[in-house]
């Protein structure tokens, strides 16, 4: 259980690889899976054919739908699931079933699964992925085992960022900060197109600028529309908040008394002069 983006996937493949490495043996050794192995190599590349993946992918296939289509997860698919559990094992010593996202389940489709879940097979393990615990039947929860996934550090973050994104460290710390925790955060702030807001919001608190600069940056602001451009960074100024509540709080301010003035048809311009000289002045503190 966890939020989007922690690891919760990976952990799951690299249990596959662990249980069915053909270097490392996990009864003897906890060094974990070597990766080098065909049956590591395998896993690594989703080709094992006793790694299976229960997921909105798989039930596109199965349907031949498109990946958008997919909703929730079907009692069919589940059934092809429980056909696959009942299989031999093929080629490894461990059939893997990773089954996400777990809460997109209807009870009746859940209840389809509880006497797998109750009897699997011999060296047959089901992983279930999914965000919250409340989520998923209790039904399920009561025979399966709980792992929590805690949001990643910062540190780690903003260090995975620039190893696989190329990102200098500053734009790697913010980036880190503003994603709560998750990698899918950050690669999504990575590759989105910033919006002017999040531009802005960004500009003020990591450049420095003459007056007469934040001015024209006020102005270009309020031709682009200054209600959209406050409420998206009032949503940037939300995201620190949940991460730095204290140093986020004043900004909050700011930023909400300024959209109450746009709201009451306080002269835009003006609104953004204030705002931008205010928040300028906060992170150069």
């Amino acid at each position: 259980m966890g939020q989007g983006g922690v690891g919760k996937r990976l952990v799951a493949v690299e249990l596959a690889k662990i249980l069915n490495c053909t270097t490392n043996d996990f009864t003897k050794t906890d060094i974990g899976a070597c990766g080098r192995c065909v049956s590591c190599e395998k896993v690594a590349k989703n080709i094992h054919p006793d790694l299976h993946f229960i997921d909105f992918a798989k039930q596109a296939e199965l349907e031949d739908e498109d990946l958008e289509k997919q909703k929730i997860l079907k009692i069919e698919t589940i059934r092809y699931m429980q056909k696959e559990v009942a299989t031999k094992i093929r080629e490894g010593k461990w059939k893997v079933f990773i089954i996400e996202p777990a809460e997109k389940m209807n009870l009746t489709v859940a209840n389809s699964l509880l006497k797998t879940l109750e009897e699997p097979p011999e060296n047959t393990v089901i992983i279930l992925i999914a965000k919250h615990k409340e989520t998923i039947p209790k039904t399920i929860v009561s025979r399966s085992q709980t792992l929590f996934f805690q949001p990643l550090g910062q540190n780690e973050m903003s260090t995975w960022l620039m190893l696989n994104h190329s990102l200098v460290p500053v734009k790697a710390q913010e980036i880190a900060e503003l994603s709560e925790g998750s990698l899918e955060n950050a690669v999504k702030l990575v590759n989105e197109e910033e919006s002017e807001g999040l531009s802005t919001w960004r500009k003020l608190k990591t450049q420095k600028f003459y007056i007469s600069d934040l001015l024209e940056l006020s102005k270009n602001a309020a031709r682009r529309g200054a209600l959209k451009c406050v409420d998206s960074m009032i949503a940037e100024a939300k995201k620190e908040f949940r991460i730095y509540p204290q140093g986020a709080a004043l900004a909050l301010d700011f930023l909400n008394a300024s959209r109450a003035k746009l709201l009451q048809n306080v002269n835009a311009q003006t609104v953004l002069d204030n705002l931008f000289f205010d928040l300028y002045d906060l992170s150069n503190k």
